[in-house]
């Protein structure tokens, strides 16, 4: 049975799912009850201390479904930062939700209309962002900047839209208008800082070109079909490069600024295409240290 849910197209037949996946799914939804309900309060009533919870549920979720992150290169930043990076699926919102202290994700509005799945995004503190309509420009600018102002970062997948997780895809400058806005904000102190997420493991081993799609939600595939495809792999890895932070007024203008962190983030993710960050840089390199985090995470020097 196909329904479609908040703009999302769903098959909801009992055909692939796995008990694995079936587990996995109800252990969530029972863990993000207290979570999330806790979460609506901090919103509406605590905005300031909004992100503990919110980072708490991502990360949650994160370990429930069997996802363990290696992070390279992090040096946490005093103030607002925003994060641009290469988007894959729907599991990057997970990674780098539960991640990034006080980071917000920046969306196209359409998806504040995707139901449960809107909600949870608001939840977040999403900037909902409207790309067609030029009346919105002047609200928009004002929630950034409130935002910034606040001490609060941003997220941004300057792609625009998913990919195979193979290659990056053409940043578009435009996106990164809310670099300017948010710089201004910030008395033109904002950091803007290129992030790589790779999908490199699945159940220990190296994740291959044909294995791609158990991770990557592109083109229309169906939401619960791909959940059901993901579910039933034991373990995924995913390394999250963290590279040199830039500024605006050091790149010069936002075409410069979206070249940067688009050839930054391109020659990271074929680093990790090339398993130099798992299996360690070449002999005439020093080998990386690894640090093993309590949530299930690991961070290399």
């Amino acid at each position: 049975m196909t329904v479609e849910y908040g703009g999302l197209k769903s098959n909801l037949g009992s055909d692939g799912w796995t008990l694995l996946g079936i587990v996995r799914i109800c252990t969530v939804l029972l863990a993000s009850i207290p979570i999330i309900s806790i979460q609506y309060f901090m919103v509406r009533f605590a905005r300031k201390a909004w992100w503990p919870m919110a980072g708490l549920w991502h990360r949650t979720a994160s370990g429930l479904l069997g996802i363990r992150v290696k992070v390279v290169g992090w040096k946490p930043h005093d103030g607002p930062v925003l994060y641009a990076a290469n988007h894959t699926s729907w599991l990057d919102i997970l990674i780098l939700g539960g991640l990034l202290p006080n980071a917000s994700f920046i969306a196209k509005s359409e998806v504040a209309g995707w139901g449960f799945i809107g909600s949870l995004c608001k939840l977040h503190k999403t900037v909902f962002v409207n790309r067609e309509r030029r009346s919105d420009s002047a609200r928009q600018r004002d929630s950034l900047s409130d935002r910034v102002r606040q001490g609060h970062s941003l997220i941004l997948f300057p792609e625009g839209t998913s990919t195979d997780g193979m290659r990056v895809a053409r940043f578009k400058s435009a996106l990164f208008s809310v670099a300017e806005q948010a710089d201004e904000a910030s008395g033109h102190n904002l950091l803007i800082q290129p992030i790589t997420l790779a999908y490199t493991e699945v159940n220990g081993m190296p994740l291959v070109r044909s294995q791609k799609p158990w991770v990557a939600w592109v083109g229309d595939m169906e939401l619960f079909a791909h959940l059901r495809q993901f579910l039933s792999r034991a373990r995924v890895e995913a390394t999250l490069e963290f590279h040199a932070p830039i500024t605006l007024a050091e790149a010069g203008c936002r075409k410069e600024l979206a070249a940067y962190c688009e050839r930054e983030i391109r020659a990271g993710l074929e680093r990790a295409h090339r398993a130099e960050l798992r299996l360690g840089p070449r002999a005439s390199l020093p080998a990386p240290a690894e640090v093993a985090l309590m949530d299930g995470t690991e961070r290399i020097a």
